[in-house]
């Protein structure tokens, strides 16, 4: 994943000779790049739902379930940033409908915050969801890029949404 991070348009044979297998290995597990970077898709998918899944939110209010998404989230930004840059090419495959999935569970998360008075009413639960979306996009790449550290990262991302999106804001 490192090699693609750094290039997303890299070879199978990049890839292969950074892994330390051969083509032909490589190829034996994937087929064609589609093939990887639907496998790597998969497992991004996998790895933020498990991040996700591990919050205990029963006692937060929205704010702070929000705040503890982008913490679970940030972290993984190393391995998965390049894939938001790849996202077309996941639509209509199972990693896209995984996808689809869990930009519903963040409508969910939008939703509970219009409840509790959280998000201002007149902003649209679609923009709000690719507000988060787009925040943990940013997040990862202030990181990849050196000019927010990890630890401050989720903690601006959610000042951000809160900041615009509240009724405050």
């Amino acid at each position: 994943m490192g090699v693609l991070a750094g290039n997303p348009e890299a070879s199978l044979a990049t890839i292969a000779e950074a892994a330390g297998v051969g083509r032909a290995t490589l190829y034996r597990h994937f087929p064609g790049r589609n093939d990887l970077i639907d496998a790597i898709s998969r497992q991004a998918i996998e790895e933020t739902d498990a991040a996700v899944r591990q919050i205990r939110w029963e006692n937060m209010t929205s704010s702070e379930f929000l705040l503890a998404v982008f913490e679970a989230m940030v972290p993984l930004g190393d391995r998965y940033h390049f894939l938001m840059v790849m996202a077309p090419a996941a639509v209509g495959s199972e990693a896209g409908e995984a996808y689809a999935r869990q930009l519903r569970e963040v409508e969910e998360m939008v939703r509970w915050m219009r409840r509790d008075g959280t998000l201002a009413p007149d902003v649209p639960i679609d923009w709000a969801v690719l507000i988060v979306d787009s925040l943990i996009y940013a997040a990862w790449t202030a990181v990849r890029d050196g000019s927010v550290a990890p630890r401050h990262a989720a903690a601006l991302a959610c000042r951000t949404f809160l900041s615009g999106l509240s009724r405050g804001g």
